[in-house]
């Protein structure tokens, strides 16, 4: 693979792979579990002032009689109601329908319930919130509930989107085992009260975050790819160029070093016809003056060899 392939490549994958990592971990985090999947609370609330809430000192009624025992489940039930109260300003009340729930199987009848019980219970008093939960084991389905708020409660903090996040967490804490039927509210009221006092982002704008932190990341990483690819290129040429300067000046000194070898094997000889003194032979060789043309002999030493019979 080319060079400029591979870089591509490389970039590419290395892309992919930070844009699947921010995606999973975002899909992680929303989905890691049914509990992801409740109603986020995307306004701001203020508790319940205590004026609007005349305090009840009944907190539930089990109509099965078994349902909240002694076995310390009536303890964190009431711990769990109270901490709702405390953070909503807003007094729960749990009705667990027994035999009778037999009667209630639509969500519409068990609505209804909820709303004459409550002005039984709690007349013009808006500051309180009844909860209503059927489990019967002949009916469509393993259980009905519903949440009705007071007017107080419902115009201040339990608007609609604060009762499905209410009915979400019941709905989550239903089935998970290790809690008991105790447990099993006190959890749903605790969560369900904290996120409803909590300001949360919307699924959309976090979603739109995760999408812009993606493109960033991805953008980020393909910069700093070109800004390194950019500082080796630089970095290549520079060296190149040192290299080719490098070479250059050891090829001056080779070819001076060569000049001055063979200055010393040449030498400046005296013509002994004419008497010229600018020809130069090499040692040991014949050469030829460069004025009038006498082939001059020159020994290994640098020597004029005069041959018997030559003018001297």
């Amino acid at each position: 693979m080319a060079k400029g392939g591979k870089d591509l490549f490389v970039l590419r994958i290395t892309c992919a792979a930070v844009v699947v990592l921010v995606i999973a971990f975002a899909v992680l985090w929303l989905h890691q579990g049914k509990e992801a999947k409740i109603e986020r609370s995307t306004v701001n609330r203020e508790a319940l002032p205590a004026s609007k809430c005349d305090p009840v000192d009944k907190w539930y009624q089990d109509d099965w009689g078994d349902w909240i025992d002694e076995n310390g489940e009536e303890k964190a039930l009431i711990a769990g109601m109270e901490y709702f109260y405390e953070k909503t300003g807003v007094q729960p009340y749990l009705w667990i329908m027994g035999e009778n729930g037999k009667d209630y199987i639509s969500e519409g009848s068990i609505e209804d319930l909820a709303k004459d019980t409550y002005a039984e219970m709690f007349g013009e008093d808006g500051g309180h919130l009844l909860i209503i939960f059927r489990e019967y084991p002949n009916a469509s389905s393993n259980y009905l509930v519903t949440v009705r708020p007071g007017e107080d409660a419902e115009e201040q903090v339990m608007d609609e989107q604060a009762r499905e996040i209410l009915l979400g967490y019941i709905d989550y804490f239903y089935t998970v085992e290790k809690y008991n039927e105790g447990e099993f509210f006190a959890k749903s009221l605790e969560k369900a009260g904290d996120r409803i006092m909590t300001k949360q982002i919307s699924q959309a704008a976090l979603y739109a975050i995760i999408i812009i932190s993606v493109i960033a990341v991805a953008g980020v990483v393909i910069v700093v790819h070109i800004i390194r690819k950019r500082k080796v290129a630089e970095a290549t040429q520079k060296a190149a160029a040192a290299k080719a300067e490098a070479d250059l000046k050891k090829n001056e000194f080779a070819q001076q070093k060569y000049n001055d070898h063979l200055e010393t094997l040449y030498v400046a000889i005296t013509c002994p016809n004419c008497g010229s003194s600018n020809s130069k032979i090499r040692k040991g060789t014949t050469g030829n003056c460069q004025f009038c043309g006498s082939a001059i002999k020159v020994d290994e030493e640098g020597n004029v060899v005069i041959e018997s019979g030559s003018k001297s």
